[in-house]
């Protein structure tokens, strides 16, 4: 059976929470019992090189993370995975952020066959914060931008009583 992992990096502070509010937003959905395959949804603190182990076992990973790349916030991003290298680091301002793990994964022979990998732009992550309504916007939207891709992928119809 295909195993899906939908995973959003962040912590606590202001914008940086834009991986776990999508996750928030999946989780309100029946999505993850909809697929006909088995899904999770997981919310991870800065996990840094511990992300390794999350992606093992799994056929299709979806990432989600705050970046910064200097577009407006809430801006969304889809990034090619195999495409990015550490030296990019488009997304994550952890010091070993998601690119770096995807690239250990890679070396490591690790890397799931799929991986989908998303970003919001983030302002403000100052400590104990809340997130911006530009990031609570982006996250509600992304999350809809994954449920009709995952739906899509597994020939499944989108329901408007699903919808995010």
């Amino acid at each position: 059976m295909t195993v899906v992992r939908i995973l959003g990096v962040g912590s606590p502070s202001g914008d940086d929470q834009a991986g776990w509010l999508v996750v928030r937003e999946l989780e309100r959905t029946d999505l993850t019992v909809r697929l006909p395959c088995r899904a999770s949804l997981l919310s991870l603190d800065r996990p840094g090189a511990q992300l390794i182990e999350y992606l093992e076992g799994a056929d299709l990973v979806v990432l989600i993370d705050a970046m910064r790349s200097g577009a407006p916030p809430g801006t969304i991003s889809r990034l090619d995975a195999a495409q990015c290298t550490p030296r990019d680091r488009p997304v994550s301002g952890h010091e070993f952020g998601v690119v770096s793990a995807l690239e250990l994964a890679r070396a490591l022979g690790g890397l799931p066959a799929c991986v989908l990998l998303y970003g919001i732009e983030i302002a403000s992550v100052k400590p104990a914060s809340q997130p911006s309504e530009a990031v609570l916007a982006a996250a509600t939207h992304l999350a809809q931008i994954i449920a009709r891709e995952l739906a899509q992928r597994f020939g499944m119809s989108a329901r408007p009583d699903a919808a995010v």
